[in-house]
C-alpha cells in the first residue's frame, strides 16, 4: 500500500512541477523568442522599424531637429530667425517625407543595429555621441534652403545638411545588454519549445490529465493576459526616461511597431489555451455519454 502511495506521488508531483514551470516561464519564453528574432537578425529589426519614419508624428519631430539645426548652424538676427522659421520648417516638412529621408532612416537603423551586434558579441567598440549614449545619426540634405538664406542676407551659404541625433541607448546599459543578447541569442529560439514540452509532460504524468491540461491551459492564458497588460503599462514609463523630445516620439512609434510581434506572439499562445480547454471540454462529454 506505501509502495503503491509512494509510486502515485512520485509521477503526480513531478506532474506539478512540470506543469508550474510550464505556466510560469511562459511570459520568459515569449519575450525571450522575440527578442532573440529582433536583437539577432539585422534585416528583421530593419523591415520592423522602417516604417517608423513614415509616422506623422515622427516626421514632425524630424521636422523641428531640422529647423533646430538650420537656425544653430547660422548666426541670424532673432528677428530674421523668426522670418525664416516658417519657409523652414515648411522645406524641412517636405524634405522628410521623401524616399531619401526613409531611405537615410533604413541605412542609419541598419548600421546601428550592425554596431550594436558587434559590440554584444565583442568584436567592436561603440561610437558615442556627446553625452555618452548610442545614437543613430540621420544626415538630411535640405538643398532648397541655400537660396532662402541667401535671401535673407546670408551671401554664399554652403548647401545644408543638419544631422538630426536620436539617442538609443545609454553607454552604462550595454554591459546589462550583453548579458541579455547572450542568453536571447542562446536560448530564445528554444525556449517556446522547452515551455511546450513542460506542458506536455505536466498532462502526460498527471493522473487525471484533463485536470492538468484545464490548470496548464489557464495558466498559459492568465499569463499572456497579463504579459500583454505589462507591455502596455510599461510604455509610458520607459518613454519618459527618453531623451530628447523627437528621441521620444521615434521611440514611441518605434515601440508600437516593435511590440507588434510581441503581441502576436502572446494572441498566440493565449490561442493554444483556449484550444486545450475546448479539447479537454470535449473529451469529458464523449467519456460521459459513453459512461
Amino acid at each position: 500500500m506505501a509502495q503503491q502511495r509512494s509510486g502515485r506521488t512520485g509521477p503526480s508531483f513531478l506532474s506539478g512541477l512540470c506543469g508550474l514551470l510550464a505556466v510560469v516561464l511562459l511570459p520568459v519564453a515569449l519575450v525571450g523568442f522575440w527578442a532573440s528574432v529582433l536583437l539577432t537578425r539585422t534585416d528583421v529589426f530593419v523591415e520592423e522599424l522602417r516604417p517608423v519614419v513614415t509616422k506623422p508624428q515622427v516626421q514632425e519631430a524630424l521636422t523641428d531637429g531640422i529647423v533646430q539645426g538650420v537656425l544653430g548652424a547660422v548666426q541670424l538676427q532673432p528677428a530674421v530667425e523668426k522670418t525664416l522659421e516658417a519657409p523652414i520648417r515648411a522645406e524641412a516638412a517636405t524634405i522628410v517625407a521623401s524616399p531619401q529621408v526613409a531611405s537615410a532612416w533604413a541605412t542609419g537603423i541598419e548600421a546601428v543595429h550592425r554596431q550594436f551586434i558587434a559590440v554584444m558579441k565583442g568584436r567592436g567598440d561603440t561610437e558615442l555621441d556627446a553625452q555618452g549614449r548610442v545614437a543613430v545619426r540621420l544626415t538630411i540634405p535640405v538643398p532648397a534652403l541655400t537660396s532662402t538664406l541667401e535671401q535673407a542676407g546670408l551671401k554664399g551659404a554652403a548647401p545644408f545638411a543638419p544631422v538630426v541625433t536620436i539617442p538609443v541607448a545609454k553607454a552604462s546599459d550595454l554591459q546589462k545588454a550583453q548579458q541579455a543578447y547572450r542568453v536571447a541569442d542562446a536560448w530564445g529560439p528554444w525556449a517556446p519549445v522547452v515551455v511546450a514540452a513542460l506542458g506536455l509532460l505536466a498532462i502526460f504524468l498527471a493522473r487525471r490529465w484533463r485536470t492538468a491540461a484545464t490548470l496548464v491551459a489557464l495558466g498559459w492564458i492568465v499569463t499572456s493576459l497579463a504579459l500583454a497588460l505589462v507591455v502596455m503599462v510599461a510604455r509610458e514609463p520607459l518613454l519618459r526616461r527618453v531623451d530628447p523630445a523627437v528621441a521620444r516620439t521615434i521611440a514611441d512609434a518605434a515601440y508600437g511597431l516593435a511590440a507588434r510581434n510581441l503581441y502576436y506572439e502572446i494572441a498566440i499562445a493565449a490561442g493554444v489555451g483556449v484550444v486545450m480547454l475546448v479539447v479537454t471540454a470535449l473529451s469529458l462529454t464523449v467519456r460521459r455519454r459513453r459512461t
